[in-house]
């Protein structure tokens, strides 16, 4: 499954990739094994993101060390082992306490979603073979439902996307380091 399937034509795009002397298979191993424990950027911004949540109430046990996959803020459309996994949903993310919980929906369901008040959020891990390695590639997109969420979430996106970037920055590292044995 391609992102297009999900979300076309996405308001916000980030995406960033490395290459990565190993084979895929090694590669798809190192990016699940990857843990929030090996991640320090990430649990920081997360951390701090996920603070208003704890305090209200909600999310307690969000940060706790996990696979790195596992603790998305938005479940698993589809994994084609060793080449892409995709994610995806509907969130209130620029709400300080995270907003309500999406509704569960499938890739379809979800390009098709329109209901005012959210944003749909795919993101990819897409590894192509290249010579004697692997290209790991991640795009993260979003688009709000309506203008007015539109206005919310840009001023929010604003705020976080170099952080965002950050952390997938920081998990193709790890990944990288993982599959090479440069990493435990």
């Amino acid at each position: 499954m391609y992102l297009d399937a999900v979300l076309p034509r996405p308001e916000h795009v980030t995406r960033q990739s490395r290459w990565i002397a190993a084979p895929p298979e090694r590669v798809w191993d190192a990016l699940h094994e990857v843990r929030l424990s090996g991640l320090p950027v990430t649990l920081a911004l997360s951390a701090a993101r996920f603070l208003p949540v704890v305090l209200s109430g909600k999310g307690l046990g969000q940060l706790h060390d996990r696979p790195f996959l596992d603790a998305l803020p938005v479940p698993l459309l589809a994994s084609d082992p060793p080449s892409s996994v995709v994610f995806g949903g509907a969130l209130q993310a620029w709400r300080l306490t995270g907003g309500d919980d999406g509704p569960d929906l499938d890739a379809a369901q979800l390009r098709a979603f329109t209901q005012r008040g959210w944003v749909k959020a795919a993101m990819d891990f897409r590894l192509t073979p290249s010579g004697s390695g692997t290209v790991l590639s991640s795009e993260t997109r979003a688009m709000s439902t309506d203008a007015e969420t539109r206005r919310r979430f840009d001023r929010y996106w604003r705020l976080i996307r170099p952080g965002s970037t950050a952390v997938r920055w920081e998990v193709l590292t790890a990944v990288e380091l993982k599959a090479t044995g440069r990493l435990p």
